[in-house]
């Protein structure tokens, strides 16, 4: 599948930092893609087949989808489903303040950690006064204005429609169960944390907090654990000195890789090897 990636520069304005689009399938081109900036779009007419992730979704009239940076997604179009949905493209920068703002009471990682984008159905009244909303960004040629209305907007929809929001399905994605799996392979956990960012397809920012979420740790914690099981299994069945199972593991300094495996296992390699051979 040829995915496309579509830069914020060329679809939100600089300065606004937000971008609003009233889209019709029988006028657009569609085509897989994602893109590193956000999305949120609203249905206005019909019900839209959207591709998100490899899985199939049935949108509805008056849903309100949340689209992540890492969301690989396409519409299917046909004639007998036509739809049309407003959207309104922000900025990293843009839900990092706002986020931030929210503070630690919103469900910000539970949104961004999603398996599938977050999705919210409004009423008749609320979608049409929402519509007014991202129609007013599309007409207003104020740069100032278009820029502190779509942050009002964007506050005013996240704390309204997802601040209790709770992901249907907690099970850990498969993207990042064969990632996890993949990682423990010496081959991968000795090229470190960037290894598993590759593996993973996704971008640091996300990973960590997929990590965060799942298995309570980060990638860095993860390779460090992994290395130290391998280097501690190595002092105990091989006669390779020290220095080289330290490097032979992935790590770079040796005072580093002592300080660590003392932090984890109460000694030096040396007095863990020597600890085992005389009980044995």
């Amino acid at each position: 599948m040829d995915v496309k990636m579509l830069e914020a520069k060329n679809h939100i304005d600089a300065f606004a930092g937000c971008l609003c689009r009233y889209v019709r399938s029988d006028t657009e081109y569609f085509r897989p893609h994602y893109h590193n900036y956000y999305e949120l779009f609203l249905v206005m007419k019909g019900n839209v087949c959207h591709i998100i992730n490899s899985k199939e979704q049935l949108l509805r009239e008056g849903q309100l989808l949340f689209i992540r940076d890492f969301d690989v997604h396409d519409y299917i179009r046909g004639d007998d489903n036509y739809f049309e949905f407003i959207n309104l493209a922000f900025s990293r920068e843009t839900l990092e303040s706002l986020f931030a703002f929210l503070g630690t009471g919103f469900p910000s990682e539970a949104l961004l950690t999603a398996a599938y984008p977050p999705v919210v159905s409004l009423s008749e009244k609320d979608k049409e006064k929402l519509a007014y909303d991202f129609i007013e960004l599309n007409v207003n040629s104020d740069g100032d204005y278009i820029r502190f209305k779509a942050r009002s907007l964007l506050t005013y929809i996240f704390s309204n429609y997802f601040y209790n929001y709770v992901e249907e399905k907690t099970q850990i994605p498969a993207w990042l169960e064969i990632t996890y799996e993949q990682m423990k392979r010496p081959e991968n956990f000795t090229l470190g944390a960037a290894q598993m960012y590759q593996l993973s397809g996704k971008s640091r920012e996300h990973l960590t907090r997929c990590m965060k979420r799942y298995y309570d740790t980060t990638p860095n914690a993860f390779v460090a654990e992994l290395r130290l099981g391998h280097a501690a299994n190595l002092l105990l069945i091989s006669n390779l000195k020290v220095t080289d199972i330290c490097y032979e593991c992935g790590f770079e300094n040796l005072s580093w890789f002592y300080k660590i495996f003392a932090g984890r296992y109460g000694m030096t390699p040396s007095e863990y090897r020597k600890q085992y051979k005389d009980n044995k």
